[in-house]
């Protein structure tokens, strides 16, 4: 008789003993898994009330904060494709130079 390996349903793809859940009993699983699903909605809970209470408290100077975030992200966006654009040109450069030479 086969005996077979206890795969794990808390998303790991190792056996139950090696990741940590620590039983296949599916009710000792749930409950594990109620446990943590609590804590991880308590925790988003916590979340959005905070997002709702900062946003209301300091809204517009996040805004501003992000807007000149998204200003020099540009700038320096722009930056990076002319540098990107200027090392093409001299690769181009010298291709035609080595290929000229490699002519002779």
């Amino acid at each position: 008789m086969e005996e077979e390996e206890a795969t794990c349903s808390c998303a790991s793809e190792t056996e139950c003993s090696d990741c940590g859940c620590g039983t296949v009993d599916p009710v000792r699983q749930s409950m594990e898994l109620l446990h943590k699903a609590f804590h991880d909605a308590l925790y988003q809970a916590h979340v959005e009330r905070l997002k709702k209470r900062i946003d209301s408290s300091f809204g517009p100077t996040i805004d501003k904060a992000v807007d000149a975030m998204i200003e020099a992200a540009a700038k320096v966006w722009q930056s990076t494709v002319v540098q990107a654009e200027g090392k093409k040109e001299l690769e181009s450069k010298l291709q035609k130079i080595f290929s000229e030479a490699s002519k002779r």
